[in-house]
């Protein structure tokens, strides 16, 4: 059975059980949400040992072949560009819909886990090389850059490195089969992420004063990937049917919606961008694990509408053109900060934002605390598929695309 079937039938059976199943009385204690848990390990437990391995010899594949340079500026120039525009979109349909203000909470603040600048300075580099690989497991930078050096170097004698990179070939090798073998295990692992999922989202008292909040992030999420991203695919990747690289991403897009964990879905992306987009290691072993980190367009999008909410609940005003362009350029700017947050990343952007605004809204992200689920998911969701097709509209501008016709695709 194809892997896309695989997903969208667990994805379909958890949504009905998550509609019927009775609801915990606490959610800590829920044993559907520990067993969720237990699928999100099981997703990323192959991940880190696979960039680790796989950006090294991908780096070094590149660089003998020079396209190194090439595929690093154009990822970057990407992820910048698709990040703005994500931004100007958000910011263009809450203007649109303009939804109700939503009540002001009463409820108290929370502690939010973020690392500091300082924090991930730090980290990137340890008084002791090692403690890189016993890193947290939510950072996946320090794992990176290392792998990213390594890769750099390996040529500086061909003779003396050929053996450490027959090794790490093998190993990148191995563990993209390992990461295959449990691909194929979360059809039954979406089960249970939809069911939690939905279990969670019926939980959300006084729901109805958040729909027009769902209702703008579907529309913009509808938008980007059913018009911005087509658009921008047919113009800039040679005029081909840009819906059958989107069908292409489907399971890791449902992957990253359900878990709302951008690390989770992206031993899925790893897997489909090379067998369903035909994208190469040498280039997806470097571009994807850094817009997993870094390219965080989608969740720039959801900051984007989830803060004009707050504006617009916390005032009577309408919004003015210096808060838009305030809102655009920080929104944009924060994205980028969030390497070490693959969960709940739009959550936290928007409390960097509120904390940044002050005039009374540093606690405005509180007002949407409730539906925290729904933001993080939208956020994942596009977080998956702008980062995947710009990595394969890197390829194919590269010249390094392996065509897989659509009934190829697994």
């Amino acid at each position: 059975m194809k892997v896309w079937l695989k997903l969208v039938l667990g994805a379909a059976l958890g949504v009905a059980l998550g509609l019927f199943l009775p609801l915990p009385a606490r959610t800590d204690a829920s044993l559907l949400l520990q067993i969720n848990d237990f699928v999100l390990s099981l997703g990323r437990y192959a991940l880190f040992p696979l960039v680790f391995f796989s950006t090294a010899v991908a780096l070094n594949d590149l660089r003998r072949d020079k396209h190194l340079w090439g595929v690093l500026v154009r990822s970057l120039a990407y992820m910048v560009l698709a990040t703005f525009l994500l931004v100007l979109i958000g910011a263009l349909f809450i203007l649109l819909f303009s939804p109700e203000r939503i009540p002001i909470t009463s409820r108290r603040e929370t502690e939010l886990i973020f690392r500091s600048w300082n924090d991930t300075l730090g980290n990137l580099v340890p008084k002791n090389l090692f403690q890189i690989l016993t890193g947290g497991a939510d950072f996946l930078l320090p794992v990176y850059l290392l792998s990213f050096i390594l890769g750099l170097h390996f040529p500086f004698d061909r003779a003396a490195a050929e053996p450490t990179v027959n090794l790490f070939d093998s190993l990148s090798r191995i563990l993209y089969h390992l990461n295959s073998f449990i691909v194929e295990l979360l059809g039954f692992g979406m089960v249970v992420l939809a069911a939690a999922w939905l279990t969670q989202v019926r939980l959300i008292q006084d729901i109805q004063l958040y729909l027009q909040v769902f209702a703008v992030l579907s529309l913009a999420a509808a938008f980007v990937l059913f018009v911005a991203v087509p658009a921008v695919l047919w113009f800039f990747g040679g005029r081909e049917n840009p819906y059958k690289w989107i069908f292409g991403m489907l399971g890791a897009g449902l992957a990253a919606f359900f878990s709302g964990d951008s690390f989770f879905s992206l031993g899925l992306a790893t897997r489909l961008t090379r067998e369903n987009l035909g994208v190469p290691r040498k280039v997806g072993a470097v571009t994807l694990p850094l817009y997993a980190m870094f390219g965080r367009a989608g969740t720039a999008l959801t900051t984007t509408i989830a803060f004009f909410i707050i504006l617009k609940s916390y005032s009577s005003l309408e919004i003015t053109l210096e808060q838009i362009l305030w809102t655009i350029v920080f929104a944009f700017i924060l994205s980028f900060a969030l390497p070490s947050v693959p969960g709940l990343g739009a959550y936290i952007n928007l409390s960097l934002l509120c904390s940044l605004y002050g005039r009374g809204l540093e606690n405005g992200y509180l007002t949407l605390q409730p539906v925290l689920p729904i933001l993080v998911s939208f956020s994942a969701l596009l977080d998956v598929y702008v980062g995947s097709l710009a990595t394969l509209l890197v390829t194919r501008h590269s010249r390094l695309q392996k065509v897989i016709p659509a009934k190829l695709y697994i």
